[in-house]
C-alpha cells in the first residue's frame, strides 16, 4: 500500500530549472559568434555533460570552477576557442537560469502535504540565486558544497536525511538526472521518482519507483495518495 511521504527531496537543475535550454542557448550563441555553425549545440552539450559527470567524481572542487574547467575541456575537444571571460560568464550565469513553467506552483502545492528539500550539485551562493528565481522557500537545501561531494555520491543524500530527521522509508527522492539521482537513491533504498521531462531512454538497468513527465503530474500522484483511505 502506498503511503504519503513526509518529505520529497529534489534534484534542481534539469528537474526544476530548465538547465538544458539555458546551456543550449549559451553554446549556440558562442558557436555562432565564432563561426562554428557546423557544430550542433545538442552534441556539444552531451559532450560537456559527460565530461562533467566524470570530472566531479574525481575530487571536490567549487562548482563555479567545475563549470569553468569543463566548458574549456568540452570546447577544446571540438577545437573551439574560448577564454577566461567566457568561462567565467558561463559559471556566473547558472543562478539566473529559469525554472520550468510548472515548477513554482508544483512546489507550493506539494508543501501543503510534505516537506520539500533540495539535494543539488552546486554551491550555496548559486542555489540562493536559484531559490529567489523560483520564488519559493525550500524546507531544506543540501548543496555539494555542504556535503563536500557531488551526486552520485551518497553524501548529500545522507546529509539530507540527517537534516530532515527522517527515515529513508519516509522520504521520496525525485530527479531528472538518472545517473546522478535515481541510481544512488535506489541504492540507498529510497522511493524514487524519475521526472523524465525530455522523454529520455533509461540509461542503465535500474528501475525507478514512479515515472512522471513533469512536476504537475507528480503533484497529482502525491495528492492522489494523500486522498486515499
Amino acid at each position: 500500500m502506498l503511503t504519503l511521504p513526509k518529505a520529497i527531496t529534489f534534484d534542481c537543475y534539469g528537474t526544476l530549472i530548465d538547465w538544458e535550454s539555458a546551456i543550449q542557448q549559451f553554446f549556440a550563441e558562442s558557436l555562432d559568434s565564432k563561426g562554428f555553425g557546423n557544430v550542433d549545440p545538442l552534441t556539444l552539450q552531451a559532450e560537456w555533460e559527460e565530461i562533467q559527470f566524470l570530472y566531479i567524481q574525481d575530487q571536490y572542487r567549487p562548482y563555479r570552477q567545475v563549470l569553468r574547467d569543463t566548458l574549456r575541456m568540452a570546447f577544446d575537444n571540438y577545437h573551439i576557442p574560448t577564454n577566461d571571460e567566457e568561462c567565467n560568464q558561463f559559471a556566473n550565469s547558472m543562478g539566473s537560469w529559469k525554472p520550468f513553467p510548472d515548477t513554482r506552483d508544483a512546489i507550493l502545492e506539494l508543501q501543503k502535504l510534505v516537506k520539500v528539500a533540495l539535494i543539488t550539485n552546486t554551491d550555496d551562493a548559486i542555489i540562493a540565486e536559484t531559490e529567489r528565481s523560483i520564488g519559493v522557500k525550500f524546507d531544506e537545501i543540501i548543496t555539494a558544497e555542504q556535503a563536500g561531494a557531488y551526486k552520485p555520491s551518497h553524501k548529500g543524500f545522507l546529509l539530507a536525511r540527517e537534516r530532515l530527521g527522517l527515515d529513508i522509508s519516509e522520504i521520496w527522492h525525485a530527479g531528472f538526472g538518472f545517473k546522478y539521482d535515481i541510481v544512488p537513491a535506489t541504492a540507498l533504498g529510497y522511493t524514487t521518482v524519475w521526472v523524465n521531462r525530455q522523454g529520455e531512454v533509461r540509461p542503465v538497468d535500474v528501475k525507478e519507483t514512479f515515472l512522471v513527465g513533469d512536476m504537475r503530474t507528480l503533484v497529482y500522484l502525491v495528492k492522489g495518495i494523500a486522498a486515499s483511505p
